[in-house]
């Protein structure tokens, strides 16, 4: 194969995997994979571990688990929304997000979010939730 052969190939691969992710030619988009994160620590600050998340998407009431599948984040981290639920939220959408233990529920936020783009966007809502104050 030649070099131009690679170039070609590599070309149309990023080409598709644009498509994939709704981009279109007037937005440049990556292939990064957004995640949001929230912080939840109790009154002394320690991190809150073992929590489930789910969102609510508030203006149709579609929810969903937010599965907690990345190890390298920091004991009391989540993620609430990450690029794997663009087509579950809409541009501008208000998502309450509640966080579980052992089927109590321990916080509930409410964010705004945006998803019509490459990337889901945090335009509102905390970066820390507080709990048992």
């Amino acid at each position: 194969m030649t070099r131009k052969t690679i170039v070609s190939i590599a070309t149309g691969l990023l080409a598709l995997a644009a498509m994939a992710t709704g981009c279109t030619d007037q937005t440049v988009c990556t292939l990064n994979f957004a995640s949001l994160v929230l912080t939840v620590q109790d009154a002394q600050g320690a991190p809150v571990t073992g929590l489930a998340i789910s969102d609510t998407v508030l203006s149709t009431g579609h929810g969903f688990a937010v599965p907690q599948n990345m190890p390298f984040l920091p004991p009391g981290v989540y993620v609430v929304l990450d690029d794997g639920y663009l087509g579950k939220i809409g541009s501008r959408e208000w998502v309450r997000v509640v966080g579980t233990k052992s089927g109590t529920t321990v916080f509930t936020a409410d964010f705004l979010f945006d998803g019509s783009g490459c990337h889901v966007r945090k335009l509102a809502g905390p970066s820390t939730v507080v709990v048992g104050s």
